[in-house]
Protein backbone atom coordinates (compact mmCIF):
# COMPACT_ATOMS: atom_id res chain seq x y z
CA UNK A 1 0.00 0.00 0.00
CA UNK A 2 0.99 3.61 -0.79
CA UNK A 3 0.49 6.48 0.87
CA UNK A 4 0.44 10.21 0.32
CA UNK A 5 1.72 12.49 2.86
CA UNK A 6 1.28 16.01 3.38
CA UNK A 7 3.99 17.22 1.46
CA UNK A 8 2.11 16.05 -1.80
CA UNK A 9 0.88 19.48 -3.62
CA UNK A 10 -1.94 17.58 -5.85
CA UNK A 11 0.01 17.96 -9.00
CA UNK A 12 -1.64 14.46 -10.30
CA UNK A 13 1.66 13.03 -11.63
CA UNK A 14 1.57 9.51 -9.43
CA UNK A 15 -1.90 9.07 -10.95
CA UNK A 16 -1.21 9.64 -14.46
CA UNK A 17 2.02 7.47 -14.62
CA UNK A 18 -0.08 4.75 -12.72
CA UNK A 19 -0.35 1.77 -15.41
CA UNK A 20 -3.04 0.00 -13.32
CA UNK A 21 -5.18 3.48 -12.99
CA UNK A 22 -5.42 1.84 -9.54
CA UNK A 23 -4.90 5.49 -7.82
CA UNK A 24 -8.13 7.46 -6.62
CA UNK A 25 -7.87 11.47 -6.18
CA UNK A 26 -10.45 12.62 -3.94
CA UNK A 27 -10.12 16.36 -3.39
CA UNK A 28 -6.72 16.25 -5.62
CA UNK A 29 -5.15 13.60 -2.90
CA UNK A 30 -3.74 10.42 -4.55
CA UNK A 31 -5.50 7.45 -2.51
CA UNK A 32 -3.82 3.98 -4.12
CA UNK A 33 -5.36 0.35 -4.02
CA UNK A 34 -4.80 -0.75 -0.57
CA UNK A 35 -3.55 -4.30 -1.70
CA UNK A 36 -5.92 -5.90 0.97
CA UNK A 37 -6.42 -9.05 -1.60
CA UNK A 38 -10.18 -8.82 -1.39
CA UNK A 39 -10.22 -9.18 -5.12
CA UNK A 40 -8.56 -12.18 -5.10
CA UNK A 41 -10.17 -13.85 -2.42
CA UNK A 42 -14.05 -13.55 -4.26
CA UNK A 43 -12.55 -14.40 -7.75
CA UNK A 44 -14.34 -17.45 -8.61
CA UNK A 45 -11.05 -18.78 -11.12
CA UNK A 46 -8.07 -17.70 -9.17
CA UNK A 47 -7.64 -14.91 -12.06
CA UNK A 48 -6.14 -12.63 -9.31
CA UNK A 49 -2.76 -13.68 -8.05
CA UNK A 50 -0.47 -12.11 -5.95
CA UNK A 51 3.32 -10.98 -6.96
CA UNK A 52 6.43 -11.54 -5.39
CA UNK A 53 5.79 -7.19 -4.85
CA UNK A 54 2.59 -8.49 -3.05
CA UNK A 55 0.53 -6.62 -5.29
CA UNK A 56 -1.91 -8.08 -7.73
CA UNK A 57 -2.59 -8.82 -10.94
CA UNK A 58 -5.23 -10.46 -13.56
CA UNK A 59 -4.26 -13.40 -15.13
CA UNK A 60 -6.85 -12.18 -18.67
CA UNK A 61 -6.31 -16.07 -19.91
CA UNK A 62 -7.92 -16.99 -16.51
CA UNK A 63 -10.50 -13.94 -15.82
CA UNK A 64 -14.30 -14.27 -17.01
CA UNK A 65 -15.22 -11.30 -16.48
CA UNK A 66 -17.49 -11.79 -13.71
CA UNK A 67 -17.53 -8.64 -11.70
CA UNK A 68 -17.02 -10.32 -8.36
CA UNK A 69 -13.58 -8.39 -7.63
CA UNK A 70 -15.12 -5.51 -8.67
CA UNK A 71 -18.48 -5.98 -6.86
CA UNK A 72 -16.36 -6.87 -3.45
CA UNK A 73 -13.53 -4.40 -3.80
CA UNK A 74 -13.91 -1.93 -0.18
CA UNK A 75 -12.68 1.48 -2.10
CA UNK A 76 -13.98 0.61 -5.58
CA UNK A 77 -11.12 0.10 -7.08
CA UNK A 78 -10.77 -2.70 -9.57
CA UNK A 79 -13.30 -1.42 -12.52
CA UNK A 80 -14.43 -2.52 -15.91
CA UNK A 81 -12.86 -0.67 -18.78
CA UNK A 82 -12.89 -0.88 -22.35
CA UNK A 83 -9.98 -0.36 -24.88
CA UNK A 84 -9.43 -0.83 -28.75
CA UNK A 85 -6.22 -3.09 -27.76
CA UNK A 86 -7.89 -4.80 -25.29
CA UNK A 87 -11.27 -5.05 -25.20
CA UNK A 88 -12.94 -5.02 -21.78
CA UNK A 89 -10.85 -6.06 -19.00
CA UNK A 90 -10.31 -4.98 -15.19
CA UNK A 91 -7.85 -2.32 -14.13
CA UNK A 92 -7.37 -0.57 -10.78
CA UNK A 93 -5.89 -3.59 -8.65
CA UNK A 94 -2.38 -2.55 -8.05
CA UNK A 95 0.52 -4.38 -8.74
CA UNK A 96 3.11 -2.27 -6.56
CA UNK A 97 5.41 -1.47 -9.03
CA UNK A 98 6.50 1.87 -7.50
CA UNK A 99 6.08 4.18 -10.30
CA UNK A 100 4.14 6.34 -8.36
CA UNK A 101 6.55 6.81 -5.89
CA UNK A 102 9.15 7.43 -8.24
CA UNK A 103 7.44 10.28 -10.17
CA UNK A 104 6.25 11.90 -7.41
CA UNK A 105 8.39 15.79 -7.73
CA UNK A 106 7.86 16.20 -3.91
CA UNK A 107 8.53 12.45 -2.29
CA UNK A 108 4.97 12.59 -0.80
CA UNK A 109 4.03 9.17 -1.97
CA UNK A 110 4.94 6.29 0.68
CA UNK A 111 5.70 2.26 0.46
CA UNK A 112 4.06 1.63 3.86
CA UNK A 113 5.40 -2.01 3.47
CA UNK A 114 8.98 -0.15 3.43
CA UNK A 115 7.79 1.24 6.76
CA UNK A 116 6.88 -1.73 8.90
CA UNK A 117 8.60 -4.97 9.37
CA UNK A 118 6.84 -8.40 8.95
CA UNK A 119 3.50 -9.69 7.38
CA UNK A 120 0.67 -6.74 8.22
CA UNK A 121 -2.66 -7.44 8.90
CA UNK A 122 -5.31 -5.37 6.63
CA UNK A 123 -6.72 -3.79 9.86
CA UNK A 124 -3.83 -2.76 11.62
CA UNK A 125 -2.87 -1.06 7.95
CA UNK A 126 -6.32 1.18 7.66
CA UNK A 127 -5.74 2.16 11.44
CA UNK A 128 -2.33 3.29 10.42
CA UNK A 129 -3.56 4.86 7.09
CA UNK A 130 -3.78 8.67 8.83
CA UNK A 131 -1.81 11.68 8.31
CA UNK A 132 -0.60 11.77 12.45
CA UNK A 133 0.58 7.73 12.20
CA UNK A 134 1.89 8.03 8.70
CA UNK A 135 4.03 11.40 9.70
CA UNK A 136 5.20 9.02 12.58
CA UNK A 137 6.16 5.65 10.72
CA UNK A 138 8.45 8.13 8.02
CA UNK A 139 10.07 9.73 11.47
CA UNK A 140 10.60 5.90 12.10
CA UNK A 141 8.55 6.38 15.50
CA UNK A 142 6.84 3.65 16.86
CA UNK A 143 3.08 3.44 16.20
CA UNK A 144 0.23 2.06 18.40
CA UNK A 145 -2.49 0.54 16.99
CA UNK A 146 -5.85 -1.13 18.82
CA UNK A 147 -6.86 -3.87 16.27
CA UNK A 148 -4.96 -6.87 16.65
CA UNK A 149 -3.90 -8.80 13.76
CA UNK A 150 -5.58 -12.59 12.69
CA UNK A 151 -4.00 -14.78 13.33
Amino acid sequence: MYFTTTDCDKCGKCWEACPTDCIKHPDGIPFSCTTCGVCASNCPTDAIKKNKFGGYYVDRSRCTLCGLCVKHCPFDFAKFVEDSVRGRHIKGICVRCGICVKVCPKNARIDALSLIKGPVDYHVLMEIAVPEKIKELVEGKPVAVKAEAEK
